[in-house]
């Protein structure tokens, strides 16, 4: 995994972590908020990365406003709600959650997760979504800070009916079977988690 993985500079070198090669900063295409970095699978079908990626992945990292929620799993709760929320998700389900976490190069509470969303666009159910996000949250009480480190996977929901994404979710919940491009996604997220590395605290004030 960690061949596949290219140390990046964040908000103007005040930060460092790894993203994986073949990602594309989103800010050479659009317009990306000052708050936010953002990554896209450039990759194409000729690429031998070989480490079960699909071509339509992205990471996202966001400095937000610390919520003020001392216990940090309710912290974590609050995020993916408001998650679902502004991505109109209708149904959403926390899938696998750890706080053990302690290799990070910046001491901070972190917490990792994976998340099912399913949303339906412009509110037609023939066009659902499916998207598994694997999350990090870092918490900085000093800056008054949250962290939020995400992996998106979408999933081509022609192939899942109802049936086959109860397995999947159920697949997930064992993480003794992570499906592989899952798998993937999560150790890409604990690798940006354990490489986040604060350079320059200025960043915050």
């Amino acid at each position: 995994m960690s061949n596949n993985l290219t140390t990046v500079q964040l908000y103007g070198g005040a930060i460092a972590t790894v993203i994986p090669q073949g990602f594309l900063d989103a800010s050479m295409l659009r317009e990306v908020p000052d708050t936010q970095e953002v990554y896209v699978n450039s990759r194409s079908k000729s690429d031998d990365f070989n480490d079960g990626l699909g071509f339509n992945e992205s990471v996202i990292i966001d400095l937000l406003q610390r919520v003020e929620e001392e216990d940090d799993k309710k912290a974590l709760d609050f995020h993916l709600k408001e998650i679902a929320d502004l991505n109109g998700s209708t149904e959403w389900e926390l899938l696998k959650y750890d706080n053990k976490f302690d290799q990070l190069a910046t001491p901070s509470a972190a917490q990792t997760c994976i998340f099912l969303e399913t949303a339906y666009k412009w509110g037609k159910v023939s066009e659902k979504e499916i998207v598994i996000s694997c999350i990090g949250l870092i918490r900085l009480k000093d800056v008054e800070t949250d962290v939020l480190i995400t992996v998106n996977i979408p999933l081509d929901s022609t192939k899942y009916s109802d049936e086959t994404l109860n397995r999947l979710t159920e697949s997930i919940k064992d993480s003794t079977k992570l499906p592989q491009r899952i798998s993937t996604g999560y150790n890409i997220l604990l690798e940006i988690v354990k490489k986040f590395n604060i350079k320059d605290k200025s960043l915050f004030a």
